[in-house]
C-alpha cells in the first residue's frame, strides 16, 4: 500500500480542529493535545513577551500559528516572533512564511523526541536564528543560536536562575518566578519579574 502524501495546498484545506495536524514531508503528524500545565506555561510566556515588546516594540509574536518552514514541512511552533523587519513573513495571516527569527517549543514527554531531533533539525535546515526548549517539568530553558554547523546552546538556565534571551535586549525573567505568579504584573516594569 502506498502512503498517501500531502501537499501544502491540501494541508492548507484542512478544516480546522480538533484534530490538530503538522505536516512533516508530505505526511500528517497528528499533534497531541496539550496539557493544562503547557498551556499555563504558554500564557505566562505570552504576557511576559507582550509586556516586553509593547515597550520594545523590535517585532511581534503569535502563539500556536502555521509556519511553513519549506513547501512539504509546516510546524505550528507554541511561539513564533519575528523582527519588525520581517513582519512581511506573514501577511496572509494563515502562516508564517519562510523562517521566524524565534521559535518557541515547550517540552512535554509525548513531544520531546520531535522537539529535540526531527524539529531542531528542521528549523535550522530552514534558517530559524534562535530556538527556545522550555521543560515543561523543570521549566529549564534552552536557548539556541543557529550555526552554520547546528544550534549551538547559548544558555541553560534552571527555573530559579534569570534567563536574558539574545533576541530581546533588556528582558529578563525567571520561569519559577512566572509559574508562581509571586508578584502581580501591575507591580512590575514592561518585561520584568519580581526576584523576590
Amino acid at each position: 500500500m502506498i502512503e498517501r502524501r500531502w501537499t501544502q495546498a491540501e494541508y492548507r484545506r484542512l478544516p480546522e480542529g480538533p484534530h490538530y495536524y503538522e505536516l512533516e514531508e508530505g505526511e500528517l503528524i497528528e499533534m497531541v493535545r496539550p496539557l493544562g500545565g503547557h498551556q499555563k506555561i504558554l500564557r505566562k510566556l505570552n504576557v511576559v513577551l507582550d509586556g516586553h515588546l509593547s515597550g520594545n516594540p523590535i517585532g511581534d509574536f503569535w502563539p500556536e500559528v502555521a509556519v511553513d518552514l519549506t513547501s512539504t514541512r509546516t510546524y505550528i511552533p507554541d511561539i513564533s516572533f519575528l523582527l519588525n523587519e520581517n513582519l512581511a513573513r506573514f501577511v496572509d495571516d494563515v502562516a508564517i512564511e519562510g523562517p521566524p527569527d524565534l521559535v518557541v517549543e515547550i517540552v512535554s514527554p509525548s513531544t520531546a523526541a520531535r522537539d529535540r531531533a526531527q524539529k531542531l533539525r528542521a528549523y535550522h535546515r530552514a534558517g530559524v536564528p534562535w530556538y527556545w526548549l522550555v521543560e515543561s517539568d523543570s521549566l529549564i530553558i534552552t536557548e539556541d543560536r543557529h550555526t552554520a554547523e547546528g544550534y549551538l546552546v547559548s544558555q541553560t538556565v534552571s527555573a530559579t536562575d534569570e534567563f536574558t534571551p539574545h533576541v530581546f535586549p533588556g528582558l529578563r525573567f525567571k520561569m519559577a518566578d512566572l509559574m508562581n505568579e509571586v508578584a502581580s504584573s501591575d507591580d512590575l516594569p514592561a518585561g520584568e519579574v519580581s526576584n523576590e
